[in-house]
């Protein structure tokens, strides 16, 4: 006779060192969210492939496209507290709602990182002087250009840097002192999984984000698996909210159409289903030793349909 299905802490096991078997990654650490609430733990591999450092529930990722939420969440308690108008035109003609929903009309990135001869302040100006590829309101398309430009409008509508807005609105409610930023004058600190070989340990992998030497709302977010689910089961309850600021029903990665979540260059995702009130945290270095680009998303979607079916 068959024996009883695994546990959700099971299959999170077997899962990822079957990633790190098949060097889809060299560590991996994932949080998961029951319906009950119950929370379940894994973690498999090392650091770094010359790093065999065991992976730790306290270890690190960098978060990349996750640094996206929580600053998403900012602009919508802000907004809240009426420091912000999310459907106020900037001078430029799109909203702020616009550039959290990426249908502000900026391109999806930036070369400004390739110049050297700028400094950072510079760096910054151009890319928030981006000329539009589309009018607003118009075309989705997904952009870090736009992300960092609403990070900027935050810290000009608050007078705080991004770091003390994320601290005040999320991470200091949530009590997530983990969920931090990693820049070259400040590495994440403690057990920290490699990412892209030259890129110094805890410091952003994002060259965009990098380049700017600063906190900024396209990547540089640094936190441990728990650091995420407690954002994704704030999401959940309601509250902190994103708004259009996740992508919904993504059949290459999500189990259901109803779901909800957010992924990482990195390697990193969030997977929310609201229906079932589950939330599931991956975070890993498919990144590392080089950009092969390992494609997760079968790995991501396989998890989601084992732990959370669609009805």
């Amino acid at each position: 006779m068959p024996g009883p299905d695994p546990s959700p802490g099971d299959v999170l096991r077997d899962a990822l060192a079957d990633g790190v078997r098949r060097r889809s990654f060299t560590g991996a650490t994932a949080a998961f969210a029951d319906a009950t609430g119950r929370v379940h733990r894994a973690v498999a591999g090392t650091l770094a492939r010359d790093d065999d450092t065991p992976v730790q529930a306290r270890t690190r990722a960098d978060l990349a496209s996750l640094t996206k939420v929580a600053v998403a969440a900012v602009a919508h308690a802000l907004a809240d507290v009426g420091a912000v108008d999310l459907d106020r035109p900037t001078e430029r003609g799109f909203t702020p709602r616009q550039l959290v929903a990426h249908t502000s009309g900026l391109p999806a990135q930036s070369d400004v990182w390739r110049r050297t001869d700028l400094r950072p302040a510079q760096r910054l100006q151009r890319a928030l002087d981006t000329p539009l590829a589309s009018a607003p309101g118009r075309v989705f398309r997904y952009s870090c250009v736009g992300f960092v430009t609403l990070g900027h409008l935050l810290e000009e509508a608050t007078g705080q840097g991004l770091d003390s807005l994320v601290e005040d609105f999320v991470s200091g409610p949530l009590g997530t002192p983990g969920l931090d930023w990693g820049l070259a004058d400040r590495p994440a600190a403690g057990p920290v999984l490699a990412t892209e070989a030259g890129t110094p340990r805890g410091v952003v992998h994002d060259e965009f984000a990098r380049s700017l030497a600063r906190p900024a709302g396209n990547a540089g977010l640094f936190g441990t698996a728990e650091d995420v689910l407690a954002l994704g089961r704030a999401l959940l309850a309601g509250t902190l909210e994103v708004g259009e600021g996740l992508r919904t029903g993504d059949p290459t990665w999500m189990a259901a159409p109803t779901q909800r979540g957010h992924t990482g260059f990195t390697g990193t995702s969030l997977l929310l289903d609201p229906g079932a009130g589950t939330c599931l945290v991956l975070l890993t270095n498919r990144v590392h030793p080089d950009r092969a680009l390992v494609d997760l998303a079968p790995f991501r979607k396989s998890l989601a349909l084992r732990l959370v079916p669609p009805p």
